[in-house]
């Protein structure tokens, strides 16, 4: 129950945090978060609670590499380097949420097509183009 709690606060806290930075989520980025945080909850056990905060997790990082891959769109070396830093930032967010078998699954996850972090920002920014 103690758990419950805290990922209930943990949530509303993401969510705040969410709404205080920009109220309305692009919808390119919230269809590609939707999508990878449902494939995540099926790939990783994930329950309701855990897939509410991986799902904010995952707007928050697809919002700010959508920024950045916008602003460093001419150079190529700034854009990776910060796409680095906002996906190991998630990381470590998302591995306070997980189990250690959770943790498994997902290194299992990222290591497949739908999983990498790079080609969903890049199909992210085609369809936002578009």
């Amino acid at each position: 129950m103690k758990n419950f709690a805290l990922t209930i606060c943990f949530v509303c806290a993401l969510v705040m945090q969410t709404l205080a930075q920009g109220g309305s989520v692009d919808p390119a980025v919230e269809k590609a978060s939707n999508t990878v945080s449902r494939l995540m909850m099926r790939s990783m056990g994930l329950n309701e609670s855990e897939y509410l905060v991986v799902r904010t997790l995952n707007q928050t990082r697809l919002a700010k590499a959508a920024e950045a891959a916008k602003m460093y769109s001419g150079d190529t070396e700034m854009r990776n380097a910060l796409l680095k830093e906002i996906e190991s930032n998630f990381e470590n967010e998302l591995f306070k949420v997980l189990n250690s078998r959770q943790v498994e699954a997902y290194s299992e996850f990222k290591a497949k097509p739908e999983g990498n972090f790079l080609s969903l920002v890049q199909e992210m920014t085609k369809s936002a183009k578009n």
